[in-house]
């Protein structure tokens, strides 16, 4: 509708054209090869349009004619780089899908028609790769690093050959390259993550976290967490290498990005309470013990008093327990401190709850302590004895550092940081549930003193016959069984 009515509107203004034109009066007189011409105006005008309009046709038909075979030439090069553009997808949904004979067809097709061959590189390295060819790959991949379009897809092909062929070393220098070239990919940085991770270098590996923190590879917590995570490993290296100075910068580093993370702050505490600043060292197993109550920390709290008085000892470890009043580790801070002040009953009915629901070698080494003292009339060992057994024969707690050490070996801290940066925690949680604590029955037994009956006498029936007279066999001693008990005792002994 809207042409036809453009249609209509141009005839009628070109009507109106000629009749303007052939309204005009006045004529044109002129003189051209020896000809007189004498023409109305408006006829003069219309044939110079007409000559204009001849002379702009005759114009372009030539323009057009000129630049036919460049034309011809232009669409034929189109036709060749849509063949090969089209060869070049096949390609690599090919091998994509592990295809590689038709991968390396469509890999010659496509550089057959397509002019740049960096264009063709990544899919014939890719192809060399489905059929075997590691040196054609690898030539083809070393190629690409010329091009700034194809360089960092040619360090990603070499890092995987170097990978594959157990190179670490060389896929190492690869994986660098690429991270410093695109330092916001993924598998760069995972790259960088995992080997330096594997050879302990944890200087690199934290500036590879701080970068793809900054880049928004890794959430800020997830970031902080690996930094302080792999300053703690640093830190106990320079400790283990004399580097006293280092150790403590390191460290201090670590518990600013993490203050709760345990392993840092009990080496930073212990530094510097070596340093003299016993102070600065209880403030920071205090924000440590708040943020996560790790029995590390309350044992290294506890060593930064142990010349003290009884009462300021006792003090302190209320003033720690304070810190997270609902955890576990705080009970077990005021149980030692109410056995500390001879307080022995309080001590039991503190962790009566903790042994119900949980049982380890610690709870039970500081049951019997607590039992021990809570009956001056009784025997100590023989008080003590049954639940020193426990702990000797009571699982470990599977926490790191629950022992109150965090010297790992290369690979444990690793594993460490690992875990620490993704999760938070430690070490992941067991495969199997903890055992289950002790009965409310059991707790009774243990804790009470032994009862010892006086043995009743009876009166012999003097007109009973007498029974045959036995020989009863000497009691047998089993020497080795006892002394395996008493190793087991001094090791619970060692544990609390």
């Amino acid at each position: 509708m809207l042409r036809v009515l453009i249609f209509i509107i141009s005839a009628i203004f070109l009507a109106y054209v000629l009749t303007v034109f052939l309204s005009m009066d006045g004529r044109l007189e002129a003189v051209a090869f020896g000809q007189r011409f004498d023409i109305q105006n408006g006829v003069a005008a219309l044939l110079l349009l007409l000559g204009i309009g001849v002379v702009s046709g005759v114009t372009s038909l030539l323009i057009y004619l000129y630049s036919l075979p460049a034309k011809i030439k232009w669409r034929a090069a189109q036709a060749r780089n849509a063949r090969g553009v089209t060869a070049l997808v096949r390609g690599l949904e090919a091998a994509a899908m592990g295809d590689a004979s038709s991968a390396q067809q469509q890999a010659r097709i496509a550089a057959r028609n397509l002019d740049d061959p960096s264009h063709t590189r990544l899919l014939t390295a890719q192809a060399a790769q489905l059929s075997g060819d590691a040196k054609l790959a690898s030539e083809t991949f070393t190629t690409m690093l010329e091009a700034p379009d194809t360089e960092f897809l040619g360090l990603r092909g070499l890092y995987a050959q170097a990978m594959r062929a157990g190179d670490k070393g060389l896929a190492r220098s690869y994986a660098e390259r690429a991270f410093r070239l695109r330092s916001n990919t993924g598998w760069a940085f995972e790259s960088m993550l995992d080997l330096g991770l594997e050879r302990g270098a944890w200087g690199e590996t934290r500036e590879a976290v701080r970068i793809a923190r900054k880049n928004g590879l890794l959430p800020e917590d997830k970031g902080k967490r690996g930094e302080a995570a792999l300053l703690a490993a640093d830190a106990y290296a320079a400790e283990a290498s004399g580097d006293w100075a280092l150790a403590v910068s390191e460290a201090d580093a670590s518990i600013k990005l993490a203050p709760g993370f345990a392993p840092a702050a009990a080496l930073a505490a212990r530094l510097h309470a070596e340093a003299g600043k016993k102070g600065k060292a209880a403030k920071i197993l205090e924000s440590a013990f708040s943020e996560d109550p790790h029995p590390a920390l309350a044992r290294a709290y506890g060593d930064l008093y142990a010349d003290e008085p009884v009462e300021k000892r006792a003090e302190q470890m209320k003033r720690l327990a304070e810190r997270q009043p609902g955890a576990r580790e705080a009970q077990l801070l005021l149980a030692r401190r109410a056995v500390l002040l001879g307080d022995h009953a309080e001590a039991i009915a503190i962790l009566e709850p903790l042994l119900i629901e949980r049982a380890s070698a610690r709870d039970c080494a500081l049951m019997a302590e607590a039992v021990a003292g809570a009956y001056p009339d009784q025997t100590d060992e023989a008080l003590a004895r049954p639940w020193l057994k426990r702990a000797a024969n009571a699982p470990r707690d599977p926490l790191p550092g629950a022992e109150g050490s965090f010297h790992f070996t290369r690979e444990g801290w690793a594993r460490l940081v690992r875990e620490y940066m993704e999760h938070g925690r430690l070490a992941p949680p067991p495969l199997e549930d903890a055992p289950p604590g002790l009965s409310r029955d059991e707790l009774k037994l243990l804790t009470a003193p032994a009862i010892v009956d006086a043995p009743t006498v009876e009166t012999p029936d003097m007109t009973a016959t007498p029974p045959p007279a036995m020989t009863e066999p000497d009691p047998v001693i089993d020497e080795k069984t006892e002394a395996d008990h008493e190793r087991e005792i001094d090791a619970a002994r060692k544990v609390s």
